[in-house]
This record gives C-alpha cells, structure tokens and sequence, in this order.
C-alpha cells in the first residue's frame, strides 16, 4: 500500500508500516492501512472497505507506548496487530525518540 501523503513544509516522514491497525478513541476501530510517523503526528490511511484518513497531532498532546506494539498519543491509543510491510521495531524505536512528554 504505502502511498503517499500531504506533508506540511517542516514536516519529514520518519517510519511508515502497512498492516493491520486498531485505533481506540472511545470507540474502537479496525483498518488495513498505512501508518505514517512524521516528526509532527502519525497518520493513518486505510482504502479498505471505507475511506479512512486520520492524523493525530503531537502538538500539545501527552505521548507514550505500551508494550512493544501501542503508541498513545493525547487520548488516542494506536495497536500495530499484524504488520505486512515495514519494521515494527524501528517504527516503535523511533516514535520513543520523538517522546518529549513522558
């Protein structure tokens, strides 16, 4: 899958999977989808079923992971459940890095 997406002039994609993606908000969903991390959020594609874009901004918002496989950011918790394309490690390892706010 991974396409290309709109990135704002200071922004940089720094790791991409294409898998399967659970995204809880309150309510959870499920995608087969790309996700992005650019320095300034991830970003979740998926053209499976429905049209799915969403970003999750770091901006102001709390950061963190839990086990090797959960990004939460602000009141977002992302699931990498089944990766096709990509290293799931360095992803992890380098959303980690971006962590300002433990």
């Amino acid at each position: 899958m991974n396409r290309k997406i709109t990135l704002l002039k200071d922004e940089n994609v720094l790791s991409s999977l294409t898998g399967l993606i659970e995204s809880f908000d309150g309510m959870q969903n499920v995608y087969f989808g790309d996700l992005f991390l650019t320095n300034k959020r991830i970003f979740v594609v998926s053209n499976k079923l429905i049209n799915v874009e969403v970003s999750l901004w770091f901006e102001g918002e709390k950061m963190g992971n839990v086990g090797h496989s959960t990004l939460i950011v602000g009141e977002h918790r992302i699931t990498v459940r089944w990766t096709y394309k990509g290293n799931l490690h360095h992803f992890m390892k380098t959303f980690q890095q971006l962590n300002v706010n433990p």
